[in-house]
């Protein structure tokens, strides 16, 4: 895109062309109606000479300025684009939350040393490659709550995320949708904070971005059925869902029990004392990425850090372009000042014929 050629704003209000097209056919319906009632009217020529002091071509003449003028509006109302005005833009990156399931199952082995573990390396990974914007760090399971806002210290959030223990979650369980709702309001208490940033401040808010994502790593065992529902919502808001499956299918293993020191003191069981097993849900975890327009990857399968990198720098990449269509300068004014003047010329004319005017005078 080198803003050199026309583009248009508002594309959407092309529609209005069909309007100015039925108002021409309504005048030329107009038009055709008059010279039916005349030739009702009886002798023809005698109308004509009653009437001789209207010009009917003078009638075409006005009715054409008009459609002109209105035609030129809608174009205007389309807000034609050509060239960038100058500005300093710099790729500011984008906005992303990391969601983490902390349930037991993820202190499962089937993945070395566990689950939880090969999770917090990879998001380590990734939160190397990012080049710009904010971070924010979300632990969640039968609960969620926010471990980091959005923030651009991404040694902090590193630092946090090596802390996270599964032991210290208040509520056990696994709500993928809480997590996936508590990620979105945290998007939109960043965007309030903005908006009420004080001009006087030292320093002020990182400005939101316009393309977000949540990467939400877990083994999609999903404890209610409010995921697909909150996952839509998140793609109103314009956020990709990035999901991330940690975990074997298939695999048979038990959930364990962990003390406050982080021990293993026994193995989950149901009820009736039966031993409760962990498995990967790829399903649930594909159904989440899909409703929100994002991607899934499941680790040991997949190039996990590499693909969610890839997958951030394309969002980026738009991000950026977004912010340069915003600098497109707008043309409208070379085609409204023109159906201004149509109208002006319009409104000078009169039906009258000049000769009939000049003998009235006389």
């Amino acid at each position: 895109m080198s803003g050199q050629e026309l583009n248009w704003a508002d594309p959407g209000l092309a529609w209005l062309y069909v309007a100015v097209a039925v108002l021409a056919l309504g005048v030329v319906l107009h038009f055709q109606w008059k010279s039916a009632i005349m030739r009702r009217l009886g002798d023809l020529p005698l109308i004509r000479r009653m009437t001789s002091n209207v010009s009917t071509s003078a009638q075409w003449v006005r009715w054409v300025l008009v459609l002109l003028a209105v035609t030129l509006v809608v174009t205007a109302l389309l807000r034609p684009q050509y060239g960038t005005r100058e500005a300093q833009l710099q790729n500011r990156g984008i906005d992303v939350v990391i969601a983490l399931d902390m349930s037991k199952s993820m202190l499962v082995k089937d993945v070395a040393p566990n689950r939880m573990k090969a999770a917090i390396v990879e998001l380590n990974d990734v939160v190397d490659r990012l080049s710009g914007g904010r971070v924010a760090l979300v632990p969640f399971a039968g609960t969620a709550f926010t471990q980091t806002p959005l923030t651009t210290d991404f040694d902090a959030v590193r630092s946090y995320l090596d802390q996270l223990r599964v032991e210290d979650m208040p509520i056990g369980g696994t709500r993928v949708g809480v997590a996936i709702r508590h990620a979105v309001s945290v998007f939109q208490e960043a965007n309030k904070e903005v908006e009420e940033d004080d001009p006087d401040a030292d320093l002020e808010q990182p400005a939101a971005s316009h393309f977000k994502a949540i990467i939400l790593v877990s083994d999609g065992e999903d404890h209610d059925e409010d995921a697909l529902a909150a996952a839509k919502l998140a793609a109103q808001d314009n956020i990709r869902i990035y999901t991330v499956g940690i975990g074997s299918r298939n695999s048979g293993a038990r959930i364990p029990v962990v003390s406050s020191e982080g021990d293993r003191v026994g193995w989950v069981s149901d009820e009736e004392s039966k031993p409760l097993f962990s498995d990967l849900n790829v399903g649930l975890l594909k159904d989440v990425a899909g409703a929100a327009n994002g991607a899934t990857f499941v680790y040991g399968q997949d190039d996990v850090a590499g693909g969610l990198a890839s997958a951030l720098d394309g969002l980026e990449k738009q991000e950026y372009e977004h912010h340069y269509e915003n600098l497109q300068e707008d043309r409208f004014q070379f085609v409204l000042v023109p159906a201004l003047l149509l109208l002006f010329a319009e409104a000078m004319l009169t039906d009258r014929r000049w000769w009939w005017r000049l003998g009235a005078r006389s």
